[in-house]
């Protein structure tokens, strides 16, 4: 189908594409849009009411930048040096995936016992439904079968176990009163093993035990619950999966970690489990350090101790032996500087000795190292120049009192540390802190209610028109005029648009008043009647030339309106002062008479036959200057009829007494009469329905019209119905500025 095409006026695209098409669509199937709309919104409602509610519970995490300990910036090295992990800064990102790890995830697994999962037996989500809308326990079953609860039944477990082979697999618990209960499933006697709530019960089977422990069973006798043992791995993927892990806000360090799940008691249980065993993780983790560290310290005292000693007795000995007093300033400035310095070396030392352990001797900062240790030795060797210029005895008592600075210093800084490490240990300071936690939800975050209605009415609506548009693209037939044209090189004689007023004749055409049922006739100002006197007109201009003044009305479908056209048609070329005889040709279906009012009698078929004269089975003037010829009788060979030369010799004999005769023919596409008629009239037209007839049908009507010889001359597009943009339409079908200007209305 082409939906673009080019014309004299400039390029013109199929109206069907167009929003007005859309508009025409909703309004042309408005009871399947309506159907649609209802449909979805019915489902949403059915969504919320079946779907389990899902409530979420949070914990909200701060985690401190550093742990408060002095860093490296602070000159605290040693400490950094034997306890790396105080210098590490934690952040938002890291401590994300530590919630998540399985580490954590697992021991709230351990700590909750999550593998072990028991509930009430349910009937589907109906059950659910009525259970959550309960206060009070239920009787159990379903017409007294399958034990389904209905109410506030529940029980809690607090041990589990089966072997391996039948992990995941379904048990069934079910009350028998007086806290019995019966336990059925694999590897168990089909009558179920009997036990009681608050006792622990063991079952030896071939794969091996099963142990149930049932802390609380609430439940009338009958009621079946559904317990499962999972295994701790699958708990825990299932778990890591539903957790949420997310900061608020940028570079906040607060997290916010959230669990969903139908049971709002044990999410809530969950997510608080998980946060104080990152808790605990957090702050065991600094304390390990903190020991490990101060073992290695404190096994470092001694020495410390030794080396301190033993450098403040060699100093007093060479003191006391030399009988030296205490040194001028300028010895006390070398000495002080010489022990910066070689302390200064000994931290250098370090530095790289911890890097190297990681990197290359050419990494950039291990090369600066030993830059600043290279310049630290050189000055380190000049003071000690300076010193060799002074008296022996001296500069023996500055070297060993350089060694008693040097060792007391670095034995206070091992105090000092041992300190502050027992200060860790003792307080298991971590870096992260559970600052709320979860409370119990009291209402549920899904499904929410008005969202799901509204989109479900969004939905239906937009499937609703989806259909419509579909369905008017896949079934509709020609809309538009130029298309017909362009398509079948015919031209459009003349649009009538849809009458509301030959709608409620058809009624009475299927009763058969025989009543006058001309819309021409009864409503002359109507729009339809409006548009047969154009086509009229068009009519008589396009007889001139033709080789008769038979006109014949044909179409490839039923139910097009050919009979509406030619017997209204007719009625009008009549009332323009014409002799018309109005013939109806469908020996098969022919209905003709009712439109005039007429009883059925003798007609085409029986004057065909011979068994009656043309002129007495035609109805006289049933309207001034109008005629009929009935069908008459239905034969059973219409199509042999219609072929002999008996009828082509009536048809010219009727052309002879009349100015004009309109013949109504079958449909061409439904029987082979339509082409046997064809030949014996003078102009032929085919009446399309407007978004009914496809051009396609046209295309083949015209083929088999002329295979028979004969031409086709114009088509009729009945029923025009433009639910939108009248004033538009009515420029391109001229006949509905008729109804689009209101010229029927008849008022000033």
């Amino acid at each position: 189908m082409q939906d673009e095409r080019t014309l004299e006026n400039g390029p013109a695209v199929d109206e069907r594409t167009g929003v007005a098409a859309i508009i025409d669509a909703i309004i042309e199937y408005r009871v399947m849009v309506l159907i649609a709309v209802v449909s979805v919104f019915m489902m949403g409602a059915i969504y919320i009411l079946v779907t389990p509610p899902l409530y979420e519970s949070s914990v909200l995490i701060k985690v401190e930048d550093s742990t408060g300990q002095p860093s490296r910036q602070a000159g605290n090295d040693l400490l950094n040096n034997i306890s790396p992990g105080f210098d590490e800064r934690s952040t938002a990102e890291s401590e994300i995936q530590v919630i998540g790890s399985r580490l954590v995830v697992s021991r709230a697994v351990d700590a909750l016992r999550l593998e072990i999962e028991a509930k009430p037996h349910y009937f589907g989500p109906i059950g659910q439904l009525f259970a959550r809308r309960s206060d009070s326990l239920s009787t159990p079953g379903l017409l007294g079968m399958g034990g389904y609860a209905w109410g506030t039944e529940s029980i809690k477990l607090s041990n589990f176990n089966v072997p391996d082979t039948w992990l995941g697999e379904n048990y069934s618990v079910t009350a028998l009163g007086d806290h019995a209960y019966a336990l059925k499933g694999p590897g168990l006697p089909e009558e179920g093993i009997r036990g009681d709530v608050g006792r622990a019960l063991t079952i030896d089977t071939t794969q091996g035990p099963i142990t149930l422990l049932i802390a609380k069973l609430n439940g009338n006798a009958g009621a079946r619950f559904d317990v499962v043992r999972y295994s701790r791995q699958q708990t825990v993927d299932r778990l890591q999966k539903i957790l949420q892990v997310k900061e608020l806000g940028s570079k906040s360090s607060m997290l916010k970690v959230s669990l969903e799940g139908t049971d709002a008691r044990r999410a809530t249980e969950t997510i608080n489990e998980i946060g104080r065993q990152y808790e605990q993780w957090n702050a065991a983790r600094k304390a390990v350090i903190a020991k490990n560290s101060l073992d290695y310290l404190q096994s470092q005292l001694p020495t410390m101790e030794r080396q301190v000693r033993e450098s403040e007795d060699a100093y007093n000995t060479y003191r006391n032996t030399h009988g030296l007093l205490d040194m001028n300033e300028e010895a006390r400035l070398l000495l002080q500087r010489s022990a910066e310095g070689m302390t200064q070396v000994l931290e250098l030392q370090r530095k790289r000795d911890a890097l190297l352990a990681t990197y290359a001797p050419t990494y950039p900062v291990v090369v600066a190292i030993n830059a600043q240790i290279a310049s630290t030795q050189t000055a380190l060797d000049e003071i000690s120049r300076q010193i060799k210029t002074m008296p022996r005895e001296q500069q023996g008592a500055m070297r060993l009192e350089r060694d008693v600075r040097v060792n007391t210093d670095l034995y206070t800084t091992l105090r000092s540390n041992i300190e502050q490490l027992k200060v860790i240990q003792a307080g298991k300071a971590g870096s992260a802190q559970l600052i709320d936690w979860a409370d119990l939800p009291d209402k549920p975050v899904k499904p929410l209610k008005l969202l799901v209605m509204a989109v479900s009415l969004v939905l239906g609506a937009l499937v609703g028109v989806g259909l419509a548009i579909a369905r008017d693209y896949v079934f509709r037939g020609a809309t538009d005029s130029r298309e017909i044209e362009a398509r079948t090189g015919l031209g459009v004689f003349g649009t009538i648009p849809k009458s509301d007023e030959q709608e409620r004749l058809n009624g009475k055409l299927k009763a058969n008043n025989r009543e006058n049922m001309l819309l021409a006739s009864l409503y002359p100002r109507d729009p339809s009647v409006e548009a047969l006197r154009i086509v009229r007109s068009a009519l008589q201009f396009a007889m001139i030339g033709a080789r008769n003044n038979v006109v014949m009305m044909t179409g490839p479908l039923p139910a097009v309106g050919k009979s509406f056209i030619s017997a209204n048609l007719a009625a009008l070329l009549a009332s323009g002062g014409k002799r018309v005889l109005l013939i109806d040709g469908d020996l098969r279906k022919g209905r003709l008479h009712r439109y005039v009012g007429v009883a059925p009698g003798a007609g085409l078929a029986e004057v065909i036959e011979g068994t009656v004269e043309l002129d007495a089975a035609i109805s006289r003037d049933v309207m001034p200057r109008l005629d009929l010829l009935q069908t008459g009788r239905y034969p059973t060979d219409p199509a042999e009829l219609v072929m002999s030369n008996t009828f082509r010799q009536i048809i010219a004999r009727a052309s002879a007494n009349y100015d004009l005769v309109l013949l109504d023919a079958p449909p061409v596409l439904v029987v082979s009469d339509a082409g046997n008629m064809a030949p014996a009239a003078g102009l032929l037209f085919l009446v399309a329905r407007f978004a009914d007839t496809r051009v396609g049908e046209l295309q083949e009507s015209i083929k088999r019209l002329a295979q028979t010889g004969a031409k086709v001359n114009g088509v009729l597009l009945n029923g025009t119905n433009m639910h939108t943009m009248d004033y538009a339409m009515a420029r391109r079908y001229g006949s509905r500025s008729y109804l689009a200007y209101d010229y029927h209305a008849g008022s000033k």
